[in-house]
């Protein structure tokens, strides 16, 4: 088993192929989209770019090569999961349909398909099609038991009845999450709101329970991680962003210190 609390620079497989089955309680991954274009606009800081020069290489797949590396990364989640361990993957609008299918053909059951929704998206360039204001994110459970209804035609949701699911609240817990683009905390350029993340680290995993995320970026993940009390191993392939999530992750380290010293005076104060 690979040492928890780090983010190693290495291919996802290959940091996922080196976790113990059945040691996970969650995964929780970014993957590229394979979405990158010379002929798709983007903006970067106030400068309209292609996607490829905002992206890079890293976003860009033979079609055969993508599919096959991310059904690698659901197989792997299925396996290094615990029964009734959850995963959560954002896809690309035109293949979310595609995944959860490969993901259910490997074991999966899918709970629910989650939405976060840019509130001020970026104005279309060509205005010949509507502008883009929503990513996707799937949501899939590893059942605990293999299935024994003997119905016909069974659908397999009573599965998977042991997973973690802390319903925070009706309001926090709807599928759709509303948030501000142009807040980051890193310059990855595909950064997700750190405030999201942390709600799925709070609804599907406890204080102590292991994440893993192979797709780590900018670190929202891991910082979410150790905000909240999880251990984490997280994996990139670029090695600046493996540095830029380090740093992410001792600037939240100061940040818990430091609430937690605050913490300790003000208790302190009220005893006297």
């Amino acid at each position: 088993m690979m040492q928890d609390n780090r983010i190693h620079h290495m291919d996802a497989i290959e940091g996922l192929r080196r976790i113990d089955a059945n040691t996970v309680d969650l995964v929780i991954t970014d993957p590229p989209y394979n979405i990158a274009s010379k002929n798709t606009t983007t903006m970067q800081g106030s400068k309209p770019v292609s996607t490829y020069q905002a992206w890079g290489q890293w976003d860009v797949f033979h079609p055969f090569d993508y599919k096959l590396l991310i059904n690698q990364v659901i197989s792997e989640a299925y396996r290094v999961l615990r029964p009734g361990g959850s995963f959560y993957m954002f896809t690309a609008q035109e293949d979310n349909g595609y995944f959860i299918h490969q993901a259910v053909k490997r074991g999966f059951v899918l709970r629910r398909v989650l939405a976060i929704v840019r509130q001020n998206p970026l104005p279309s360039m060509s205005k010949r099609n509507w502008r883009s204001g929503f990513e996707l994110c799937m949501y899939l459970v590893k059942p605990d038991r293999e299935c024994t209804c003997s119905q016909r035609g069974c659908s397999r949701k009573h599965r998977g009845s042991l997973r973690t699911f802390n319903f925070l609240s009706q309001q926090e817990c709807i599928n759709v999450f509303y948030y501000p683009i142009g807040i980051k905390k890193t310059r990855h350029p595909t950064e997700k709101p750190q405030a999201f993340i942390e709600r799925l680290v709070k609804v599907s995993s406890n204080p102590g329970d292991l994440v893993v995320d192979p797709f780590v970026g900018g670190g929202t993940t891991a910082a979410a991680c150790q905000k909240l009390g999880r251990r984490y191993v997280c994996f990139d392939a670029n090695a600046d962003y493996v540095e830029m999530a380090q740093n992410r992750v001792v600037s939240i380290e100061k940040e818990v210190s430091n609430a937690s010293t605050n913490s300790m005076v003000s208790e302190g104060g009220d005893s006297i």
